[in-house]
């Protein structure tokens, strides 16, 4: 009975809406902002959402820098403009992480496209202000590797410059949220 559930569950990235896998329902759309005429030239926000269920994964504004389904496999963290400074680490080890992520099936392409547009600390500040919980964290919850959840790497001590008690506190909710503080 064990093998027919686990051969009927979703293989790799799942929607955290409906549970079914996002390799084959994951969709992508650009939509111009509302009120523009055809001779202007607007940047249009790319929505990912799940093509099973309609959850939105993702919206990402002015994101005409890269096409996320199809081109996934080639978009990689840009190298720091200081890999010294503390900033500089904290993005160096987020694309250590994406790349031990990557490995396990899963391409975090709108956490990659945040970290190349405005550093990977900048991103991290703007996800725990916004409360946004990227797509990439449920999954690793689910698979149980939530030491690779920038979640849980905004935690650690070594980053105590860069992001405050308030911040730590926020990335504990979101891990929460998603599920990973089950049994601790």
């Amino acid at each position: 009975m064990a093998d027919e559930n686990h051969a009927t569950s979703p293989v790799g990235p799942i929607c955290p809406n409906c549970r079914q896998s996002l390799r084959t329902n994951l969709r992508q759309e650009r939509l111009a902002p509302p009120g523009t005429s055809g001779s202007e030239t607007p940047e249009p926000a790319l929505i990912l959402y799940c093509g099973n269920c309609g959850w939105t994964l993702s919206a990402i504004p002015g994101a005409s820098w890269f096409s996320v389904i199809g081109e996934a496999e080639s978009v990689d963290v840009a190298e720091p403009e200081d890999g010294t400074t503390i900033e500089g680490q904290f993005q160096l080890r987020c694309r250590d992480l994406i790349t031990e992520i990557r490995s396990l099936g899963f391409i975090p392409v709108g956490w990659i496209g945040l970290i190349n547009r405005v550093g990977a600390a900048a991103c991290a500040a703007q996800l725990l202000a916004d409360r946004r919980i990227l797509p990439v964290t449920h999954w690793l919850v689910d698979q149980g590797h939530l030491e690779l959840t920038l979640e849980r790497e905004i935690e650690q001590p070594r980053w105590a410059d860069l992001f405050t008690d308030a911040d730590r506190e926020e990335a504990r909710w979101r891990l929460t949220i998603a599920g990973g503080n089950r049994g601790q």
